[in-house]
């Protein structure tokens, strides 16, 4: 495996490249560094409102048809998402198919028509779209989190966009928002697969060549978490949902690998602290687990859990009692080799197709600032000590910084202070 090929170009996009002889695909990503994050007041959820209304035309592909007979023709698959601080337009298809790949999302990105009456069915999809994640109780319990842990900041923003707001989002807005944002020194482009970096530049340059090569600023001022308590009733819920959370390191933080193996220990897998004690030891759930959520300034360690409403109130109190024990005393040596194991699992299964190879380079870049070798990343997991997690757990599982959204039927959404004290 070669190593990966970076450059910038005179107008401020980055390239990435990364060679695989081993395999016959591509996989390309256009990654344009803006989320909801970058939003004005005035307009939250105008980046995945970017995203959705892309794909309804442009100078090449004038009608939604024309970009899906196109999006067949190439043989693969072609995909888009909006995160809090990224929005990515990717596709993966056989290596012979990449020049027409290249062109149809470098019309996404550089030629959008945003026809209005094409917005407008586009807008009522995404309303339907606010509406499902609504209706589902993890989404939605995530997003009173998130609203509530950083309030007063942009990171608050759902990346749906609210309601009211959205229903008024048509053509003017799609491109005010394109204008400023989908500007060369804002896009990262990364490749992985059956390619050579050469020629991968020349059949980018007519499309880079479209795009204007200033910014305008988009520095979000450093934010901070607050704790909070919010129960939420919902009558229609048979169980109760929970997201509990502590404030935790961004991406480039040096304790990154220390904090992705402390929430594998207490909540990520089958033998982790959470799950043995409140599922298999004490039956009080389904399901429960841990996960990070890092941005560039900030994050969290968040807890989430299903259960039956009379149940919550006690699960939330052994939940902290765990995160209590780790920071008391620690881990054992076999959790952390556990832990351990499963990242390096983790990190050597995510090299082996184009995709994830393409995922990773642009991940790295963007949030990490630095390409590392897959010897370099498993050597900063190997490097961690127990010393390491207990002072990250003393650091980050303090009670009197905690935030917990709770969602459910009136009788399972009264967690009280009280409960919040290990």
């Amino acid at each position: 495996m070669t190593e990966p090929f970076r450059t910038l170009t005179p107008g401020g996009t980055e390239i990435l490249v990364e060679t695989l002889p081993h395999v016959r695909s591509c996989a390309l990503g256009f990654w344009v560094r803006r989320g909801s994050r970058h939003e004005g007041p005035a307009e939250e959820g105008l980046a995945h409102f970017l995203e959705h209304t892309v794909f309804k035309g442009t100078e090449a592909y004038p009608t939604p048809d024309a970009l899906a007979e196109a999006t067949d023709r190439l043989g693969g698959h072609v995909d888009a998402f909006t995160g809090k601080e990224v929005a990515c337009f990717y596709g993966k298809v056989l290596n012979d198919q990449l020049p027409e790949l290249v062109h149809l999302l470098g019309d996404l990105l550089t030629a959008p028509i945003f026809d209005p009456e094409e917005l407008v069915r586009e807008r009522n999809v995404i309303l339907e779209e606010i509406a499902q994640s609504e209706d589902q109780p993890d989404d939605w319990v995530s997003e009173l989190f998130y609203g509530r842990f950083w309030e007063g900041s942009a990171l608050a923003h759902p990346i749906l966009g609210r309601r009211d707001q959205v229903s008024l989002y048509g053509a003017p807005e799609a491109r005010a928002f394109f204008d400023h944002t989908y500007r060369a020194p804002n896009l990262v482009v990364a490749a992985a697969g059956a390619l050579e970096p050469g020629p991968f530049l020349d059949l980018l340059a007519p499309l880079l060549a479209k795009l204007p090569a200033t910014a305008a600023p988009a520095s979000p001022a450093p934010v901070g978490t607050r704790p909070f308590l919010l129960n939420t009733p919902r009558k229609d819920l048979q169980q109760a949902s929970l997201v509990l959370g502590f404030p935790a390191p961004g991406h480039r933080s040096p304790d990154r690998a220390a904090v992705h193996l402390l929430s594998h220990v207490l909540g990520g897998g089958m033998a982790s602290r959470l799950f043995m004690e409140l599922r298999e030891r004490r039956g009080l759930c389904y399901q429960v687990g841990s996960y990070l959520s890092p941005y560039a300034d900030s994050g969290a360690l968040q807890i989430s859990a299903s259960c039956a409403p009379a149940q919550l109130r006690e699960l939330v109190k052994r939940a902290l009692a765990e995160c209590a024990r780790l920071r008391l005393s620690g881990v054992e040596d076999a959790e952390l080799e556990r832990a351990k194991l499963q990242a390096r699992t983790g990190l050597v299964f995510s090299q082996e197709s184009s995709s994830s190879r393409m995922f990773s380079l642009a991940h790295q870049a963007i949030h990490h600032g630095e390409l590392r070798s897959l010897d370099q990343q498993m050597a900063e997991i190997e490097a961690v000590t127990p010393d390491d997690l207990l002072r990250v757990a003393q650091d980050l599982l303090d009670p009197a910084q905690v935030g917990l959204s709770a969602l459910g039927t009136r009788r399972g959404c009264d967690i009280r202070p009280q409960d919040l004290v290990a």
